[in-house]
């Protein structure tokens, strides 16, 4: 296990030269490409590894969508992670971490980080949907092979959050997307397609009150899916358990207040991956990175 950092371009080189990260996953707008190159500059000089996670709009208003099936908004997915991957290869970048997303259309405003879900009475094709996203991921990696980047494919929750730079608020109001169910992600695994495991992306897919409920089924599923992840998400959620994710992290007033996993049911969780090649990314809320990498470096000691 590897632990390492996520970094914008805004801030990016400062976190990497505060925490002396040497593993980090880069926060990757596509329509903002040149903003990044001093960050990826100095990631090449400094011998910082690192992995790029794919963020876009489609037609300048739609949330990135593989799995959906809405004009020709999977096929312009396909195309952007495509030339993310291009950029990738280009500055020795170890993968390219995306989406499947969701059954149901989202409109996306990244600059004020808003979610809408659309047509929520429509009728859902899961079967068709889940062919059409077989059918871009196959491409997907058969190119990225061709590059030698990776292409993670992401755990998702089942809700989309209202409002993802007001956590707090935003995710009182779930948007129903109904984001690709985990257990599709272990038919994904088993043809072949490497996973990032989001923590608490996956414990957005069950809605209980019920921790340990909620422990068992994120154990089970990472049990699972154990030879196919090679990235992981470090977060953890706080109640409401409503389908979303809450970006808590892992410093000890965040198991304070009660999140899923505790420390001792995280420290479990990832023993799972002792011995193997993957790396640790936390993604709590942006002022509290480095204090989080720093925890997870400990923790990871500890196992």
């Amino acid at each position: 296990m590897k632990a390492g950092i996520k970094v914008g371009f805004g801030d990016g080189i400062q976190i990497l030269k505060k925490s002396q990260a040497k593993y980090c996953e880069v926060w990757f707008r596509l329509d903002w490409e040149k903003k990044y190159t001093p960050l990826f500059e100095y990631c090449r000089e400094n011998q910082v590894n690192f992995g790029l996670h794919f963020w876009a709009t489609i037609d300048n208003k739609y949330f990135p969508n593989l799995l959906g099936l809405h004009g020709q908004i999977a096929k312009k997915t396909y195309g952007l992670i495509k030339k993310t991957i291009d950029i990738a290869s280009h500055w020795g970048a170890r993968y390219v971490n995306f989406h499947p997303e969701s059954y149901r259309l989202n409109l996306l405003d990244l600059d004020k980080g808003k979610i809408k879900t659309l047509n929520l009475d429509e009728p859902i094709d899961r079967e068709k949907s889940f062919d059409q996203l077989v059918f871009y991921l196959k491409k997907i990696k058969k190119y990225a092979d061709t590059k030698g980047v990776i292409p993670f494919l992401e755990t998702v929750p089942k809700c989309a959050v209202a409002d993802f730079k007001d956590l707090k608020k935003g995710r009182l109001t779930p948007q129903a997307c109904e984001g690709l169910e985990t257990e599709r992600f272990f038919q994904l695994g088993k043809m072949g397609f490497p996973i990032c495991l989001d923590i608490g992306h996956t414990l957005g897919q069950l809605i209980t009150e019920d921790k340990e409920r909620l422990f068992n089924y994120l154990f089970s599923a990472s049990q699972k899916m154990l030879d196919y992840i090679g990235l992981i998400h470090v977060t953890t959620n706080v109640f409401p358990f409503n389908g979303t994710d809450s970006h808590n992290g892992i410093l000890e007033k965040d198991f304070r207040d009660g999140v899923v996993p505790n420390k001792e049911q995280l420290m479990k969780l990832l023993s799972l991956f002792k011995d193997k090649n993957v790396w640790l990314i936390p993604e709590p809320y942006e002022k509290k990175m480095i204090e989080n990498y720093f925890a997870l470096g400990e923790i990871v000691k500890g196992i």
